[in-house]
């Protein structure tokens, strides 16, 4: 809403409700772009799962319909749809799923008959668990333990196992320490196949040195400006990587990375098309938006 960009402008964060915007459009596209690639494998993995860790109140499963169609290219001809399954498993806190629940229960109450659509309403992709909810919580559970015995979950473990997985990780590692993301990954890496995808952000480790007395210059005002914000509010930033510290990390949790990007390799495409590209001066270019493979 405009009312909510000028009040972000008027406190010098011009530019964060962009910010927010490209990751959230490029992780829908990276999500569908796997996806798509898994249905055109010509090896037996053509059934898929997408695990949303950490998933919030993101309604990615209901929103992206090509997770269903499979392609909405309709000259692809593509025929691998009617042979594939696929679910999303939501996992986040008990409490925030009880509240997202209630509130994906009163949409559904909202939806209009439409035959055309009828396999994609929010009822029927939770009524036949296409979208499912796991709580858990992070701190008590274990994750991998939760994961595997969960009804619609295909584990690598499986000899029947023919499901590649797309794991979301996204505007977490920030906020925990690097040992929480490392355990996490690895659990997720023992149970999903190779050549799964995981989706990931993190922040540039540089961009807390907007903090200090002699912030780097490399770092944009709009920049300095959120990260001092952050560090005075109730849930701040504590963990950053450098892109080569990352890929590292990530190798050591058994992903090899294949893409490390940010807003400015999206701005022209993702704003500039819609008369929203920022300057220099206005890109907040905090996060960075990793695609890896499960080796």
């Amino acid at each position: 809403p405009k009312c909510i960009q000028w009040m972000y402008r008027v406190f010098g964060l011009g530019g964060l409700i962009e910010m927010i915007s490209v990751r959230t459009r490029w992780l829908d596209d990276q999500v569908i772009k796997a996806r798509r690639e898994q249905l055109h494998l010509k090896k037996e993995y053509k059934n898929g799962q997408l695990i949303i860790l950490g998933a919030g109140y993101d309604t990615r499963g209901f929103r992206l319909l090509d997770l269903w169609n499979g392609s909405n290219d309709s000259s692809d001809n593509d025929t691998t749809t009617a042979s594939s399954t696929f679910h999303v498993i939501e996992v986040d806190q008990p409490e925030v799923q009880e509240k997202k629940v209630k509130n994906m229960q009163w949409l559904m109450t909202k939806e209009t008959n439409d035959s055309n659509n009828s396999n994609h309403t929010i009822a029927h992709l939770m009524e036949s668990k296409q979208v499912s909810f796991l709580p858990v919580n992070f701190v008590t559970d274990n994750l991998q333990e939760k994961l595997t015995s969960h009804e619609q979950f295909s584990s690598s473990s499986d000899k029947q196992n023919t499901t590649l997985s797309i794991i979301t990780m996204e505007g977490v590692t920030q906020y925990i320490p690097k040992e929480s993301t490392a355990d996490t990954l690895k659990k997720m890496h023992n149970i999903v196949s190779v050549g799964s995808t995981l989706l990931i952000t993190y922040v540039d480790q540089d961009c807390f040195g907007a903090t200090t007395s002699t912030p780097p210059s490399s770092l944009s005002v709009k920049t300095q400006n959120m990260m001092q914000l952050v560090s005075k509010v109730g849930e701040p930033w504590i963990t950053g990587f450098t892109p080569g510290h990352f890929a590292s990390f990530l190798q050591q949790c058994g992903y090899q990375v294949q893409s490390d990007t940010t807003l400015s390799d999206y701005n022209e495409e993702y704003l500039g098309v819609v008369g929203r590209k920022l300057s220099e001066e206005e890109m907040i270019c905090a996060e960075r938006f990793v695609v890896a493979n499960v080796i």
